[in-house]
């Protein structure tokens, strides 16, 4: 979101949600937005990796050999198959990093390759004698092979294997693409694979894609070093649900000049070690080429063995080696939310053939409470799970349409925990229980077929023709309903969603090619056909990927009964009556949306609330550098409501 300020420097906002009663600091929420500005400058990448192994296991590995973020929005790769002169082209899209790669792999490529990949796409498919190029919507920036000839089976050069079945590292000293070449035809038109490139003479060597050597300028010698050093002192002992952080120190060194105010900032990596969402636990404002910073390690953080610091700066920007690999132990978990009540996806089945398909939820909330879930929302996939670079119109699962609970009084009041099938009844599998629609026996669990009258259908809405996200407005058919098209899971990749009555996302899974995203969870639980599979939930938080499990309907159906027995634990504390056993918590309060705007009498902030338990103001804060804040304003909340409240404030005073 941006926020245009009478003031030059990105502004940060934070909202605290204050609730009238004592509560701990793990209740409060806070909302922050960045304004941030990049220039892509003049950018040069180059193909730096080419790989043809075994079937589908085929990659393009590109390298941007300048040190600026490049937006690779407007840039594609174009292949030309079998001498062609017309590509097929492959739209790119995200960011390459400054001196970084950018993987691009067949979707259907071993998972292996898949983990490497930035993007995925079924258009990647090359031959040995198929060319490609990289172009950035004005001029092809590097080519690979010789357009437009079709050297036969594939370009050859001496002390090489030849492009066919095998992978090609680009020399570190490489560092400007080249022109398609202008000689003769033949399996050695392609010049500059003698002296540009170095043969892996394999076709399963993929040991260095995702990385690059190279002694381009701009990436072989950093004016400016940082060396992260040991942590003192590991193991890190935490308590989520107790607020306990563990605080301790990281020694670093740093060759060159710092100019100064310059921040050294110590960053928390993953459990794995990633640093692709790091948390900053320290800092110390220093131009020396040495220091310790003291470091907190947050109460929340989750339990791991793979845990790693690294010291960054910002003046030069600067970004460190890790440390050592080291522990953090979580003894006592926070409880997982929920952003509010509604419904969550438990297991899901595509059924051993046919349309044998089944969705199963369960009623979350607090527990010992009821929920209504009238006119909740169930579909597949929609424009909220598809990816527009791969979207075709007819192949990314998208069927017109939705089903959604009725407005029958059973669904008014559905205790919590209660765990609700809806299966396909032109097609029924054999693993389903008896139908029990009602819960006549009092088990908790319902066991619906989608042509019965406490189900309506929309056939519109969401259109297939465009991956939108629009419910309303629409006209909906009561039984008997016939067709279960609007729900269908399409065998090579699909989505499965919950969503509120006014249409917005609750929850949601999803698998297949890259046309398919994870939604907004990052709920993509595998890449690939999802045909004969099935997937379920075990415990935990059900908006963690990692607390999903996926796998062949052999043995993995279990549709009206727990998924294991880590599940059937989570679902006995689920509708266990006494709120301190529950394994979820409820946000006091679920915001739909935060914005703001320069206005003649200030900076205009405005929000609106879906839903809030015992809120009495929200509290809002500004920021100039994302870590010093200022309080600008309250605001009194409606405290309790389901309905959607409006919220402004004026800023005047920046």
């Amino acid at each position: 979101m941006s926020i245009m300020e009478k003031n030059t420097e990105p502004i940060f906002l934070s909202m605290i949600i204050m609730k009238t009663f004592a509560i701990s600091l793990s209740s409060t929420v806070f909302f922050i937005l960045a304004l941030f500005v990049s220039n892509d400058g003049n950018s040069q990448i180059i193909i730096s990796e080419y790989l043809e192994g075994a079937s589908n296991d085929k990659c393009i590995e590109l390298f941007n050999t300048t040190a600026s973020d490049i937006n690779l929005s407007g840039y594609s790769l174009r292949r030309y198959t079998n001498g062609s002169s017309s590509p097929t082209t492959i739209a790119l899209s995200g960011t390459i990093t400054a001196c970084g790669t950018f993987v691009v792999c067949n979707s259907s490529s071993q998972a292996a390759l898949l983990s490497l990949s930035d993007q995925t796409t079924g258009s990647l498919s090359h031959n040995g004698d198929d060319a490609y190029d990289l172009f950035d919507g004005t001029s092809v920036l590097d080519v690979f092979g010789d357009i437009g000839c079709d050297p036969g089976s594939e370009w050859t050069a001496a002390g090489t294997n030849g492009t066919q079945d095998n992978g090609y590292i680009r020399n570190a000293s490489i560092c400007t693409g080249v022109a398609d070449p202008t000689g003769t035809c033949g399996t050695t038109s392609f010049t500059t694979l003698a002296t540009e490139w170095t043969s892996t003479q394999s076709t399963s060597d993929f040991s260095d894609l995702g990385s690059h050597t190279t002694t381009c300028p701009a990436c072989s010698t950093p004016a400016n070093t940082i060396t992260t050093g040991s942590v003192n002192t590991p193991p890190f002992d935490v308590a989520c649900a107790t607020l306990i952080a563990a605080i301790g120190t990281v020694d670093f060194t740093s060759t060159g000049t710092f100019t100064g105010g310059n921040i050294y900032t110590a960053q928390l990596s993953d459990a794995s070690g990633s640093f692709a969402s790091p948390t900053n636990i320290g800092t110390l404002t220093s131009t020396a080429n040495t220091g310790s910073i003291n470091i907190t390690i947050p109460a929340a953080t989750a339990a791991g063995t793979g845990y790693l610091i690294r010291v960054i700066s910002d003046n030069p920007v600067t970004t460190g080696s890790s440390s050592a690999a080291f522990t953090i132990n979580q003894n006592a978990p926070c409880l997982p939310s929920l952003p509010a009540t509604g419904m969550i996806i438990n297991e899901w089945s595509n059924g051993p053939s046919g349309n044998q398909e089944y969705y199963e939820f369960v009623v979350a909330g607090e527990c010992g409470e009821t929920v209504d879930v009238r006119e909740y929302i169930l579909d597949d996939n929609n424009g909220t799970f598809t990816n527009p670079t791969d979207y075709d119109a007819t192949a990314s699962g998208i069927a017109p349409g939705h089903f959604r609970f009725t407005n029958a009084a059973q669904w008014a009041n559905i205790p919590v925990g209660s765990v609700i099938v809806i299966y396909n009844a032109d097609d029924p599998n054999a693993a389903l229980p008896p139908d029990d629609p009602t819960d006549a026996d009092n088990d908790s669990l319902y066991v619906v077929p989608h042509t019965s009258a406490l189900f309506e259908r929309c056939t519109t809405l969401p259109t297939s023709t465009a991956p939108d996200s629009v419910y309303t407005p629409c006209t909906y058919s009561t039984a008997p309903l016939t067709g279960w098209g609007a729900l269908s899971l399409r065998n090579s990749g699909d989505a499965i969603q919950v969503r509120l009555p006014n249409g917005d996302y609750y929850h949601g899974v999803s698998y297949g090619g890259s046309e398919i995203t994870g939604g907004p969870d990052n709920l993509k639980l595998f890449s690939g056909s999802g045909s004969g599979d099935a997937g379920w939930f075990n415990d935990g938080d059900p908006f963690d990927f990692a607390n999903w499990s996926s796998g062949t309907v052999a043995g993995n159906q279990t549709p009206g009964s727990a998924n294991n027995a880590a599940n059937a634990a989570w679902l006995l504390l689920m509708r266990d009556t006494t709120t301190t056993n529950c394994p979820i918590t409820v946000l006091p309060v679920e915001v739909g949306d935060f914005q703001g705007k320069n206005a003649p009498e200030g900076n205009l902030l405005y929000w609106y609330t879906l839903s809030e338990r015992d809120a009495d103001y929200f509290l809002i804060e500004r920021s100039t550098d994302g870590k010093n804040w200022k309080e600008i304003g309250t605001v009194k909340a409606a405290g309790n409501s389901t309905e959607i409240n409006n919220y402004m404030l004026v800023d005047v005073s920046f």
